[in-house]
Order: C-alpha cells, then structure tokens, then sequence
C-alpha cells in the first residue's frame, strides 16, 4: 500500500468515459398545522426535519444535474447548491444529540447497540449501491491492476477513501460526505459526554478535533505514499469531519437548546427564527453566488472567506431554521410535515445515494449527460421511494436484528423507531 502505483484511480473499457462523467458530475461546484415532535418507539421524531431532509438532497441533485436555462446568475446559484451536504450535517449532530444525550453509558452493551444502530443506518444501501458502481468500473479487473483494484474497493467500501483529497471520490463520488458523517457518529458520545461542562465542553471538542485535524495535515502534506491522505489544508476544512466539525456542533447546541426550552414553552405564533434562517441561507448562497470563489476537483473552494461562509455562515442560518421548525407554527412547518414530505425525507438517503450511480451511467449512455434533468429527477425519486421501501430499511431492519436481538435486548424499541438521521 505505499507506492503510489497500487493506488491510482483508473477507469476500464468499455466504461472509460461513462466512468470519468460519473465522477466530474460532483465537480461543478465540487397536515393541518403539525405537532413539532411526535413519538415512535419511546423517542422524539421531528416530521419537519424528516421533510427538511429531502429538500437537502434535491439541492444535491440540482446541483449536479442542472436545468437548462440560460440565465447565468440562475445557473451560478445553482452551482452552490453544495450547502445541501451542510443542512445533513447540522440535521445529523441535533439528531443523535436529541436522541442520546443524557443517555450515553461507557458500557459494552450500550456501545455494541449504538455501533450495529449508526452502521445499519448508513453501510448497507451504501455498500450495495457503491458496489454495482465499483463492478461497473473495474470489472473484469484489467491484468497487472489486482491489488490496485482491491486497495481501490476497500478504502471505497470501507469509506476510507473520504479521508483522501485524491481517492475519495473512487466508486459513488458523494461517498465522501459518508466518512464525515461516519467520523461524527462515532466521536459523538465523547462530544456528548463533554457537554456536562457546556457552552466550554462544545467549543473544547470542536477545537480538539480541528487540532487534530491541522496536526495530520500537517504531517501528511507533501507524501506522495499517502495518495492524498490529510493532503491539503483546503481538503481538510472542505470535505472531512476535522475541518466541517462546526456544523456538527452546532446542531448538537440547538439540540441542548431545544431540550431545555420544549417543555416550558409553547409554540409560537410568529415565525421570526424560520424567517430569519431562510433569509440568511439565501443570502449566504447569493454572496456565494456573487463572489464566484474558485474551486479544485481535489480540494474544493480555494478561497477561505468562502469557506467560512460555507461552513460557519451557512450552518448558522440552518440551525436558525430548524429552531423555528421546532418551536414556531408556520406554512412551512407544515408543508415538510405532510404525509408526502415525511416519505420523501425517509427515502432522501436512498435518494442521494443513487442519484450519481450505475443510474447515471445508464443515463448519460441512454440519453446524454447533460439533457432531461426533470424527467431524471422524477426517475430517481420514484426509484428512491421503491429502494427505500424494498431495500434500505429491510436491510437496516435485518442488520439490527442480527446484531442487537440478543446482545442488548433494551433496544427491540429502538430498532423499530423512526430515524430521521
């Protein structure tokens, strides 16, 4: 594994250009009025925040696969749809805080339990739907390519490929958000646990993990034996946990927010914080927009004050949302709420993993890569909905049975709860 040869990305006949548009498709940027909680299997479920979801993973899709209009400043808000990923992040750390705070023990069974409940709800879907894009891709394997090819498909499956600014887009190219979103859950009990000191506990465990972070960077620049492990200070704050942990935290700061506020007050009737978090989302993705920062297949956005907009600014208006989501009534809240919005926010996950998948490929063989970009979404939302349904959760659902049944039998609520993360 360390000469540079084994490791570097190839695409095979008869796939060759189909492949390489699969991969540059990721690089153009790189009810009535609802109840706020109700409760499946003796924990919170936020409808709003499941409807939410969906709305983050159409802003992926339209980013990749833009309408065809001519408008230029149309097509450049469109090529920041990437703050879709941010909304996931900040939706993720309100999630597991809401769910386990208070609740984390440095136990066995309780580790064992909450190990087999994030890996259920992130690994199998992936692990299928990145598979057929790696079959696709690199069989049959090409001669003298086999342990290339089989370092390229572990660190793709094992999702380590994120840590890398050359590798990470190898098999499904948005895989790379999965590595971050895998790092937060399993440092998420000890970001939990540090709460007990509060307003210090979160910023000590930010500061922590972006330390570690510039450290590997650091020490990995300039390593070609690395393949782009820690390769670049743009890739760190860009596309790994080290550099985007604030958008974590902060959701898990909404989440102690939320917990001490819900049970004292009740909704209210003017929806400022909703107003304000979609004012300042939009006007943080019009100023991205206008500023035009420029971007690198490898690395991202080049520019740091665009980065902070991205990664501070942008998440500050989510959670703005999201608190008003929770404890405001609005037309808003109630769209994401109904029935429709709560499916397609259960099925966004499915949603954004096959957007960019062996359905691409068929795509842009069968039609071009750049035509019939409406006709492609409702493809792949009918296509999402049926995967969900017959694949991502009897597959979540028989991952947990075969892991948790008789290891940690507390959790048979649990494993039949709504997640919305």
């Amino acid at each position: 594994m360390c000469g540079s040869r084994y490791l570097r990305p190839y695409f095979p006949i008869p796939y060759s250009i189909l492949s390489r548009q699969l991969v540059v498709l990721i690089t153009d940027s790189q009810m009535p009025a609802s109840e706020t909680a109700t409760h499946s299997g003796g924990r919170p479920y936020y409808p709003a925040l499941t409807g939410l979801r969906a709305i983050a993973a159409y802003l992926i899709f339209f980013l990749h696969f833009r309408p065809a209009l001519d408008a230029e400043w149309v097509q450049a808000i469109f090529s920041h749809f990437y703050v879709g990923v941010s909304m996931f992040f900040v939706l993720s750390g309100f999630v597991i805080a809401t769910r386990y705070q208070g609740n984390v023990r440095l136990s066995r069974s309780w580790w064992w339990a909450y190990f087999w409940r994030r890996v259920a709800r992130i690994y199998p879907a992936y692990l299928l739907l990145n598979g057929m894009v790696l079959a696709q891709l690199y069989w049959p394997i090409p001669a003298g390519k086999g342990l290339n090819t089989v370092m390229l498909v572990f660190l793709s499956q094992s999702l380590l490929r994120g840590f890398s600014s050359t590798l990470k887009y190898v098999g499904l190219p948005q895989g790379w958000s999965l590595t971050v979103e895998e790092c937060f859950y399993f440092s998420a009990p000890l970001l939990l646990a540090w709460q007990r000191w509060g307003r210090r506990g979160l910023v000590g465990f930010t500061a922590s993990v972006l330390g570690i972070g510039l450290l590997l960077t650091y020490w990995c620049i300039g390593r070609p034996a690395l393949h782009g492990f820690f390769g670049s200070y743009y890739h760190l704050f860009n596309y790994t946990f080290f550099g985007r942990v604030f958008e974590f935290v902060i959701g898990v700061g909404l989440a102690r927010w939320w917990v001490a506020r819900a049970a004292t007050t009740a909704a209210g009737q003017w929806p400022w914080r909703t107003l304000a978090g979609l004012m300042l989302m939009s006007l943080t993705v019009g100023i991205l927009a206008w500023l035009q920062p420029p971007m690198n297949f490898y690395d991202g956005l080049l520019q740091p004050g665009a980065i902070a907009l991205n990664n501070l600014i942008f998440p500050a208006g989510v959670a703005l949302l999201l608190a008003g989501l929770l404890a405001e009534i609005s037309w808003l809240r109630t769209i994401l709420a109904s029935r429709l919005m709560q499916f397609l926010g259960r099925s966004s996950y499915f949603f954004y993993l096959v957007h960019i998948s062996t359905l691409s490929l068929w795509w842009a063989k069968a039609f071009g890569p750049a035509t019939n970009s409406g006709w492609r979404f409702l493809a792949t939302v009918a296509i999402a909905a049926v995967g969900y349904q017959f694949i991502e959760e009897p597959l979540r659902r028989w991952v947990l049975d075969h892991t948790s049944s008789n290891k940690a039998p507390a959790n048979k609520a649990i494993r039949n709860a709504q997640t919305i993360s």
